[in-house]
This record gives C-alpha cells, sequence and structure tokens, in this order.
C-alpha cells in the first residue's frame, strides 16, 4: 500500500502532473486493499483480478457518469457485486473495494470526450499495473510456504491465549466460561483461516509433497494440543482450588506459564524458522516437563474429586508435551523454504491463470443464499439512493454519501450500527488533524512523510480498530487531496456531513431495508448446532468401524457451534425489548457435548488397535445418550423447519465398534447429564408440555 500509493505521487510532484499522479495512486490504492495471504498463484490470480474490476468499473463509472438515471442503475448493480464479494472472504473484501471505490470516483468525475476517456483508461491502467508489479515482485522473494505456514502460526498463537485464560483459574461462572469459549472460538477461527487458503488435509496431501505434508501435519498437531488444553480447562472446572496446598498452586501456575510459552515459542519457530527460537521452544518443553513431574510427585489425598481431576490434567499435559516435541519435529522435517522464484519454473507460473479457477470464483460468487441476497440488496438500493440524492442536488463531492455506505452497511444490524459510529469519529477527527496538519511549512517535508506513513496505518488498523482506521484514511485523503489543488476547508466539511448522512442512511437500512435478526436466526443456527453434534455422536459410536478420521466431524462441529454464538451475541446487542438468555444454556450444553466427544476421540487414539467391544452396562449408557439425542432431534424440526434430521433408530442400535476406558466412561456420564438439560431447556423454550 505505501509503495503503490506514495511513489506515484513522488512522480506527479517531479514532473507537474499532479491530476495523472492522481488517478495512478487511486488505482493503486484500491487494487493495494486486495489482501495477499495465499500462495504465489493465489497472489497473482488476485491481484490480476482486481486490475481487472478496477478497469472494467472505472470505465463504467466515466462513461455513465455524466447521466444520473445510467448512474443510478449501475450503482445497484456495483452496490449487488460488491457486497457479494464482501461476503465470500478476506480476498474478495479487498476485491469489492475495486468495485465500488473506481466506479463512485470516476462516475463523479465523467470525461468530456473520446480523447479525455483514453487519457483516463491510460492512467487507470498504470495505476492498476504498479500494484501488481509491487505485490508480484514481493512475493516473487517471498519463501514459497510461508503463507500457509504464517496460518499455522497464527493457529499455535491462538492456542497460546487460550492457554492464558484456562491458567488463570476454574471457570465455573457464566461470564469466565463465556471467556473461554470465545478463545476457543478463536483457535477454531485460526484453523478455518488455514483451511480457506489450504484446504488440503494430511490425508489428502501427497507425501511427495514433503513441506506441505509436514506443514499440514503440524497444523493437525496444533488442533490436536487445542483438544487438550480445552479438556484441562474442563478438567479445572472439576478443582475447589482454594482447598489446594499453596505450593501446589505456584506449582501448576508456573506449570501453565510453561506451556503457554512452549506454544508461543512455537508459534514464532513456525515463521522464523530460526535455529534459537527451536533451542527457546525446546528448553520451554523440557521445564514444562520437569514441573509436570514435580506435581505428579506431590502428596495428595487418596480418591478425592481434586485428585482425580489433577491426574487427568497431568496426562492432558503429557500428551500435549508429545504433541508440541512432534510438532518442533515437523519444522524440522520440512527444512529450508526458498523463496517462490527459485521453486517455480516458468511453465509452472504460466498455468497460475488458468481458466477454470475464474470460473470457480464465478460459481462460488453465484451461490446465492437468503442471508447473503438480503444483505446484497440492502446495500445496493442503500447505496443507490444515496448516489441519487448526490446526484440529483449536485452535492459538491457528494460521492462521499454512497461511499460512505458502501464501507459502513454491514449484514447485520449490530455490526452497522458499530462501524458507523466509529467511522463518523474517525472521519471528524481525521479531518480536524489533517487541516491543522496542513498549516505546516512546505519546505518541512513533514506532510510528505505522514501521506506515506497513512498508507502502512490504515492497513494496519482497518481490521484491529476501526475507528483508529477512519481517522488515518480521513488524514490521508487531506494530503492527497491538497497534493492535487489548494486545500479548502470547505471539503472536509462537506466529507463530514456526507459521512454522517451515509452512516445514517446504513443504519436506518439495516433496521427498515431487508433487515437481518438473529431473533429469527438463532434458532436455526441453534439445530443446526445441535444436528452437526448429532451426526458427531453417531459416527463415534455407530460408524460400525473404529473411528479414524473424526477430525473433520469435529471441524465441522466446532464451525457450526461458532456460528451459533456470534448469533446469540448479535441478538443479545440488538434493539427492542429485554431479550431471553435461554439460548446461552442450550448453547454451552451443545459446546459441551462437543468436548467430552473431543476427548472420547483423543483417549481413544491412545489406545492400541483391539477388537473389545463395550461391556453391556457401557453399551446401555451409549444407547442412553441415543436415546435422550433422538428426543432432542425429534424438537428440532420445531427450530428450524427446514431441517429434516436422519435419525437413527434407537430401537435396534448396533454394538459400538471399542470399549470405554475410565476417562471415556466419565465423558459418556457427562453427555448424558448435558442431554438431559438440553431436552429440558428445549421444551420450555418450545412450549412443549413435558412428558
Amino acid at each position: 500500500m505505501a509503495l503503490s500509493g506514495t511513489l506515484p505521487v513522488i512522480w506527479g510532484l517531479a514532473t507537474g502532473r499532479l491530476n495523472e499522479a492522481v488517478w495512478i495512486t487511486l488505482t493503486a490504492e484500491a487494487i493495494s486493499w486486495v489482501e495477499l495471504k495465499g500462495s504465489f498463484a493465489w497472489r497473482v490470480r488476485t491481484l490480476v483480478t482486481g486490475a481487472a474490476l478496477a478497469i472494467l468499473f472505472a470505465i463504467l463509472g466515466t462513461i455513465t457518469g455524466a447521466n444520473v438515471w445510467l448512474s443510478v442503475v449501475s450503482m445497484f448493480f456495483v452496490g449487488f457485486l460488491a457486497t457479494l464479494l464482501k461476503n465470500i472472504g478476506d480476498r474478495a473484501s479487498g476485491l469489492a473495494i475495486c468495485v465500488y471505490l473506481l466506479f463512485i470516483i470516476c462516475n463523479a468525475y465523467p470525461t468530456s470526450g473520446y480523447s479525455e476517456l483514453r487519457s483516463r483508461v491510460i492512467y487507470i491502467s498504470l495505476g492498476a499495473a504498479w500494484p501488481v508489479i509491487v505485490g508480484i515482485a514481493v512475493s516473487l522473494a517471498m519463501p514459497r510456504e510461508e503463507p500457509f505456514r504464517r496460518q499455522i502460526a497464527l493457529i499455535w498463537r491462538s492456542i497460546a491465549e487460550l492457554v492464558g485464560i484456562i491458567s488463570t483459574g476454574n471457570v465455573l461462572n457464566a461470564s469466565r466460561e463465556s471467556s473461554l469459549f470465545v478463545k476457543e472460538k478463536e483457535v477454531r477461527a485460526a484453523i478455518d483461516n488455514s483451511y480457506q487458503f489450504y484446504g488440503r488435509m494430511v490425508h489428502q496431501v501427497n507425501k511427495n509433497e514433503h513441506q506441505q505434508y509436514q506443514l499440514a501435519q503440524l497444523r493437525k498437531a496444533a488442533g490436536l494440543v487445542a483438544i487438550n488444553i480445552i479438556a484441562i480447562g474442563d478438567e479445572m472446572e472439576q478443582i475447589t482450588i482454594p482447598d489446594l496446598a499453596e505450593s501446589l498452586r505456584i506449582k501448576a501456575a508456573t506449570m501453565f506459564g510453561a506451556m503457554q510459552e512452549a506454544v508461543s515459542r512455537i508459534s514464532v519457530l513456525v515463521i522464523t524458522l530460526k535455529p534459537e527460537e527451536k533451542l527457546l521452544a525446546v528448553s520451554q518443553i523440557t521445564r514444562l516437563k520437569k514441573l509436570a513431574a514435580l506435581i505428579a510427585r506431590y502428596p495428595l489425598p487418596d480418591n478425592t474429586a481434586n485428585t482425580r481431576a489433577i491426574n487427568r490434567i497431568l496426562k492432558h499435559t503429557e500428551r500435549t508435551i508429545k504433541l508440541l516435541e512432534s510438532a518442533i519435529g515437523r519444522v524440522e522435517q520440512m527444512g529450508t523454504d526458498k523463496p517462490v522464484f527459485r521453486s517455480y519454473s516458468l511453465i509452472k507460473t504460466s498455468f497460475v491463470l488458468k481458466p477454470k479457477y475464474l470460473l470457480r470464483n464465478v460459481r462460488g460468487l453465484l451461490n446465492f443464499n437468503s442471508l447473503t441476497t438480503r444483505y446484497a440488496l440492502r446495500s445496493a438500493i442503500a447505496a443507490t439512493v444515496a448516489l441519487f440524492v448526490y446526484k440529483w442536488f449536485s452535492i459538491d463531492h457528494g460521492y462521499w454519501l454512497p461511499f460512505s455506505v458502501m464501507i459502513i452497511i454491514q449484514p447485520y444490524f449490530g455490526a452497522t450500527y458499530t462501524k458507523a459510529m466509529d467511522r463518523v469519529i474517525g472521519t471528524l477527527l481525521g479531518g480536524l488533524a489533517g487541516s491543522l496538519l496542513l498549516h505546516v511549512p512546505a519546505g518541512l517535508h513533514i506532510k510528505e512523510g505522514i501521506l506515506f506513513l497513512t498508507f502502512i496505518l490504515m492497513v494496519y488498523y482497518v481490521r484491529k480498530k476501526y475507528a483508529i482506521a477512519a481517522f488515518v484514511i480521513t488524514l490521508n485523503l487531506v494530503l492527497l487531496f491538497n497534493i492535487e489543488s489548494a486545500y479548502n476547508n470547505m471539503l472536509m466539511v462537506t466529507r463530514a456531513l456526507c459521512t454522517i448522512g451515509g452512516a445514517c442512511l446504513a443504519i436506518f437500512s439495516g433496521f427498515a431495508l431487508l433487515p437481518t435478526w438473529d431473533k429469527k436466526w438463532l434458532p436455526s443456527h441453534l439445530a443446526e448446532a445441535v444436528s452437526a453434534n448429532y451426526a458427531y455422536f453417531v459416527a463415534t459410536f455407530f460408524s460400525g468401524q473404529r473411528p479414524t478420521n473424526w477430525t473433520k466431524n469435529k471441524r465441522i462441529t466446532e464451525s457450526k457451534n461458532s456460528n451459533v454464538f456470534d448469533s446469540f451475541n448479535r441478538y443479545m446487542e440488538e434493539p427492542g425489548k429485554e431479550k431471553s438468555a435461554a439460548y446461552y444454556d442450550l448453547i454451552t450444553q451443545n459446546i459441551r457435548i462437543t468436548r467430552n466427544l473431543n476427548n472420547i476421540h483423543l483417549e481413544q487414539d491412545e489406545k492400541k488397535q483391539t477388537t473389545e467391544v463395550p461391556t453391556p452396562e457401557q453399551q446401555g449408557r451409549i444407547n442412553e445418550c441415543m436415546t435422550w439425542y433422538n428426543r432432542i432431534m425429534y424438537l428440532l424440526p420445531l427450530l428450524n423447519a427446514s431441517l429434516q434430521p436422519r435419525i437413527i433408530d434407537d430401537s435396534a442400535l448396533p454394538t459400538s465398534s471399542f470399549r470405554l476406558n475410565d476417562a471415556q466412561t466419565i465423558s459418556v456420564e457427562k453427555i448424558i447429564i448435558e442431554l438431559k438439560a438440553m431436552h429440558e431447556d428445549l421444551e420450555k423454550i418450545l412450549g412443549v408440555p413435558a412428558k
């Protein structure tokens, strides 16, 4: 962003062609919003797509700008398309900016003839080509597997934060349990993000692709570490911490600190591949081993709840240590990561832009559903109204009105309101700061330096703190406009008023125009999460064979749990009457069932291959789970009428494929408790009389 946006400005200042430089910079800045997270092939395809969209919609905006009605019709199409792009991922969100930014700005400044149009297209094309060249040049120099390694490192970092939450004590109260699940959800999101950029699982990777195979194994190890740490958090609930001796509490706190530091060091090692980082990680793992051994030797009373929970925590810690050591081994086996230009042959690079990739992306874009379509229509209508008002009343620099609408409007009302407030505050403060900055003497070149800095900061803060990003973007635009022509304080007043107007229009449309309320969608999300858990349970005990590839079911179920948890949080923030928190209990019950199923599989992976089947008592408890689960499943269509689950007949269930050990037996008992509570709470919410 900084290189693509600043160098054309320097060229314009040096040659006296500032007007042309601004068009080049504007186009380069739009394309630079495309996030370059994936592999080299992904980066090239995304950059080229962004450049093509920028040129195409710049031309559309230019040729329709002189006619109000053509502008309005085109704005509806642009708003609908850009929203579909925003709704399908980070990279596509950057492509959306290429679409609506170039259309709106070029529509505001139509050309008067063919010669002027040709010049506009030339400078727009130069602005589109420049960030593509910069992006490809940077990508060629990066290590080939660095994007995949970075995604995996983010998983390990989120796990380290999860350890930090667990180490602060037990999580008996609702707020602490919610905090734990938020961190657990961040781990799940990091894993899901890695699948967006590298979708193959371990069993799908050819072992001849040595580095990618080791990285896929490393990602799997991270997921298993997360399960063990979450299991440790569950066991912490069983411990009455004040009853423990102070010396034991100190040892436990130190052990969790070592675990967090070990996971954190592995995160850094995955990114840097430096030998010194490996040494630090091994050192922390060794320290963790010693602390776990100290706690294992600590004299504890026999057969108390605290002692049993501590022993299970130590068992999970032992598994975590093995996985951490395995992770370091995977990094070692991966070897040196060569730069892209040494890894891609010319012939291989030429296949990066295959038509099949374009067709795949178009199919994804046209994969409509109710939520996506309503959001796209809402955005398109609101942006069209904004552009009509600006055009009809000939508002000077009024293009900020539709531009603000497109930036602010979100799929859900709460998110739209929050972003509107952040943008208004950031815009007002940014305009004020920019106006004051322009009084600095030009000879000091402070403004040029700050312009370069704003390109960096706007990208850094756009996902971390949008209010700060809006402040920096406004400051950037003040400086950019001042380079093109003499600065006018009314320009920022107009921008501020248009931003406020666009924010109000976005909020109003989110409330009144095809709104998406989680009061309606929360029951559907809950039904889908419960149904996914049911499929996970059936695959665990009644698949007819020992479960091996169980992590796929785990990943699907946890993603559904994340969806319903997010929906509940949005529901609680919606305007209206006092909200019912009854859904919270159902969500947490479902999450705890998932965790217990994960624990059952962790125990199963530790066992040697046997043909032992459950004892009659164990099979009876498993079948009891199935009976309660089926009672719940018969209620789900009342939550989501479109859901027609395939329910297993519990009158003639097959025998499970493995015998339960003590830890698995405890997990089954916990599942029965959660299922009974879930069934009772569902009947209350649905108004079904208890039988």
